[in-house]
């Protein structure tokens, strides 16, 4: 695996030059000593950030009392590669990590171009993951969506839920089950969705996170399967996660860089470490129209 190959710009660029080089390359290292103020300004400047939610997923840490930065997921096991919240409605445009301490050994951020990798794949595995869509569904205990969404009415959870509808894209769709046990919320969507910045197909999904290596992170609570209801090929994931083995890099965090990511297009993941003292935030949020403009 190979470290830090991706762009770094050095000292106080302003936002649009930070813009420029996550538009072309996809992902770009600040190194240069952000503070955490300079950070949030820059964010700010970039995006509208989303504030955490943790209803379902309580993973992690407000930090400094602002909703919109947070710790990333607690533990210290190895994540997967993963697109952030590629399993329901939103996902965010931009990732903006920023590295407080960073662990005394392993602990990097790791990364892999979705362009590079769909790219890479055997052209009969590239041709089925562009045709493949995917149903993320996530199965609710009623204690707990009655918490979430405020009712015990199921009618009006499912009617507050649906509010997403009119944001989702057009290869997107929600669908919802309820019974007296649980309330199942899928959300459909494209194994290789568009780019933000050249709307062409990437392979930037979750399907390493729903499959993965002994030891990293696992999150039961989500289950997938293509979109005819039918599992997802293993042979598939099998393929695409020995292609993403070998373009994966990894960026060894100094204290003070910050990561931008361009959600759309780059998996990203974690190495394992046992250093309890690592410190990551993590801001997220849309692209701003007037930036994008």
């Amino acid at each position: 695996m190979a470290e830090q190959d991706v762009p770094a710009l050095v000292g106080t660029p302003t936002p649009d030059t930070v813009l420029a080089a996550v538009a072309e390359h996809g992902a770009v290292l600040l190194r240069g000593g952000w503070r955490h103020d300079a950070y949030v300004a820059l964010g700010d400047a970039l995006m509208t950030a989303s504030p955490y939610q943790g209803g379902f997923h309580d993973e992690r840490d407000v930090i400094g009392g602002d909703p919109t930065t947070t710790t990333v997921t607690r533990g210290t096991q190895g994540m997967p590669l993963h697109r952030e919240a590629s399993y329901a409605p939103g996902a965010p445009d931009l990732l903006m990590f920023r590295c407080e301490r960073p662990a005394a050994d392993g602990g990097a951020t790791t990364l892999c171009d979705g362009l590079a990798l769909l790219a890479a794949l055997p052209a009969a595995v590239r041709a089925a993951c562009e045709e493949l869509t995917l149903r993320w569904e996530s199965a609710l205990p009623t204690p707990v969506w009655q918490r979430m969404c405020g009712t015990t009415d199921p009618a009006a959870a499912e009617r507050m839920l649906r509010q997403w509808e009119p944001y989702l894209r057009p290869w997107e769709s929600i669908h919802i089950d309820v019974d007296e046990d649980a309330m199942t919320v899928g959300f459909g969507t494209r194994c290789t969705p568009p780019t933000l910045f050249e709307g062409v197909p990437a392979f930037c999904n979750s399907l390493f996170i729903s499959r993965p290596q002994p030891g990293e992170y696992h999150d039961r609570r989500l289950r997938v399967r293509s979109g005819t209801g039918a599992p997802v090929p293993e042979d598939l994931v099998a393929t695409a996660a020995d292609v993403a083995a070998r373009l994966t890099v990894a960026v060894p965090w100094r204290s003070g860089d910050v990561l931008v990511v361009d959600n759309s297009r780059y998996l990203h993941g974690r190495q394992a470490f046992t250093d309890a003292g690592r410190a990551v935030a993590v801001r997220m949020g849309h692209l701003r129209k007037e930036v994008a403009a």
